[in-house]
């Protein structure tokens, strides 16, 4: 039985058609997260309008009929024979993700005090990863998110939670990584930041993740609001009772 490819949706309509597209022949089911409601007649399950990633995602994964689903973001788009290798390899796994620099992520790593690490060599077989990316993820459909995370590590805190992922390297997905929500804008920031702060235990590790994103920040330039959303993310994770 094929997996059902759920797909959460929050603004972007010209990037959710053509995701449609690409997983055409599939089972389909989105979760339709934006504020006014999507006018595609598509299989949908709809929520209130900005209740996060993991929630939305959540309540697609609990409203599909099949054994295994394809969690795929609506700014992703798998190459032919990705779904097919992905749904072969069953369990949690996922493909290398590929976007307009190449390589994006063949894999995460996670450190003990608090970096997650995007690798992007991608390896000669199929390969035991500490976590893969939710812009496309094959998965049993009983998982769900901690929904404590709003955009941003629920993928890694799922994957850590399950023992590891299998990076399938003959699947690949196109990822257009920051088209539903900007990663250099003061919100990707709160929520990246919380996310970390959430995947390790609190105390000296707090610091370190605070210090690696204000790095990041100088490093990359942008808007100083960035850094407020850095401390919004603290503040964020420290009211989430980690």
């Amino acid at each position: 039985m094929k997996p059902t490819v759920v797909i959460p949706y929050r603004s972007r309509r010209d990037l959710l058609v053509r995701a449609l597209a690409a997983v055409e022949g599939w089972p389909v089911l989105v979760a339709d997260d934006s504020d006014a409601g999507l006018d595609l007649d598509v299989p949908r399950v709809r929520l209130g309008g900005g209740v996060g990633f993991a929630r939305a995602a959540n309540a697609g994964l609990a409203a599909v009929r099949t054994p295994t689903a394809v969690l795929l973001n609506d700014d992703a788009a798998p190459e032919p024979g990705c779904l097919e290798r992905l749904a072969r390899a069953g369990g949690l796994c996922g493909p290398v993700l590929v976007g307009p620099r190449g390589v994006e992520s063949a894999g995460l790593r996670v450190r003990g005090w608090g970096r997650v690490v995007q690798e992007t060599v991608v390896p000669a077989v199929d390969t035991r990863v500490d976590a893969l990316s939710g812009a496309c993820l094959h998965l049993p459909a009983h998982l769900r998110f901690d929904e404590r995370f709003r955009h941003g590590g629920e993928d890694v805190e799922l994957c850590r939670r399950a023992g590891g992922a299998t990076l399938v390297v003959g699947a690949r997905c196109w990822h257009e990584g920051g088209a539903t929500l900007d990663r250099r804008s003061e919100l990707a920031q709160r929520h990246a930041v919380s996310g970390q702060l959430r995947l390790v235990a609190p105390g000296w590790r707090d610091a370190v993740v605070l210090g690696l994103a204000v790095a990041q920040v100088a490093r990359e330039g942008g808007p100083a609001v960035r850094l407020r959303g850095v401390g919004r993310g603290w503040r964020d994770a420290r009211r989430g009772e980690r």
